[in-house]
């Protein structure tokens, strides 16, 4: 399934943002890195904000590309006994493995809410709230979840025809 051509407008456009957004993150993680690199082999001296910057949009680009695999399918899956297996059996493992993406998934959003309860710290350097740097990981749990229902609804198509 090509999700530029058959998917909502709603989720091409949350597609087309995410993948904008990703690419954004990939630059400026480039440029903090390389900003670095130059400082530290040319200059001599380091860039302590850098280092901090490129972690915290390493961990955001990471999240939302998961989100963004998710939502196009993109992860790499091991399929080789799924393929193997009749139709009913290989039905059942699908549906097996959407719950426990749920399951997960919830557990991400519940454990994420402890979390953040009370959490006032931020990062050294940029004073950044450590609760928006962990807030890539309920953002991501959204993609998967909303993903997760994409592909169950796909599954239920199919067993009704």
């Amino acid at each position: 399934m090509s999700l530029q051509t058959t998917a909502p407008a709603w989720l091409r456009y949350i597609t087309t943002t995410l993948r904008i957004s990703v690419g954004l993150l990939v630059i400026g993680v480039v440029f903090c890195v390389t900003a670095n690199v130059f400082g530290r082999f040319v200059l001599n001296t380091s860039y302590e904000w850098a280092e901090e910057m490129s972690r915290v949009l390493f961990i955001w680009l990471v999240l939302l590309g998961a989100g963004l695999g998710s939502l196009e399918r993109e992860h790499v899956a091991v399929t080789y006994f799924k393929e193997l297996a009749p139709s009913g059996i290989r039905k059942l493992l699908e549906l097996m493995a959407i719950a426990i993406i749920y399951v997960v998934c919830i557990c991400i959003l519940v454990g994420f809410t402890d979390l953040i309860s009370g959490y006032t710290s931020a990062t050294p350097m940029l004073g950044i709230p450590k609760t928006w740097l962990y807030s890539a990981m309920p953002v991501m749990a959204i993609l998967t979840l909303i993903a997760n229902t994409l592909a169950l609804i796909e599954l239920l198509r199919r067993q009704a025809t």
